[in-house]
């Protein structure tokens, strides 16, 4: 579980990197391995950012932007075939800018294996409906 005085590190210093927890950022990230570096949001976020948000209920939420509407974002962990609506401006207050893999550091601006997994993975969404689909039913039968 992330910290409350999350948002205020980011707010006082810019810039933080936390361990990732659960599975909803899978493949990119894996839980208890890798580290996201997050800062301040100074920019309005586009599609595919990776954000860090809050939810009403108060979890912390890091899930890719799917559509950027005109007073909030759809949402979707990589992991997932659903998408979230109605994230606004006021929850968000992180944007991923690289990673830890273990102790290798990515950039998410820099790094071209990243954008190919960001157009691939990101423009997959039916494909990935049909897998997890597919899954399910094996699962079932087993």
């Amino acid at each position: 579980m992330i910290s409350s005085s999350l948002e205020e590190t980011l707010e006082k210093v810019g810039f933080i990197c936390v361990e990732t927890k659960g599975t909803s950022m899978q493949p990119l990230f894996v839980s208890g391995r890798d580290k996201v570096c997050i800062e301040s949001v100074k920019t309005k976020p586009k599609n595919k950012d990776i954000l860090l948000y809050k939810r009403s209920d108060g979890t912390y939420i890091l899930h890719r932007v799917k559509k950027v509407n005109k007073n909030s974002y759809t949402m979707w962990g990589d992991n997932h075939v659903y998408l979230e609506y109605g994230v606004t401006s006021e929850q968000v207050f992180g944007i991923a800018v690289g990673y830890y893999k273990g102790e290798k550091y990515i950039d998410l601006k820099k790094s071209f294996k990243y954008s190919l997994y960001k157009f691939f993975w990101c423009n997959s969404l039916f494909v990935r409906k049909v897998i997890f689909k597919l899954k399910r039913i094996f699962k079932k039968q087993k």
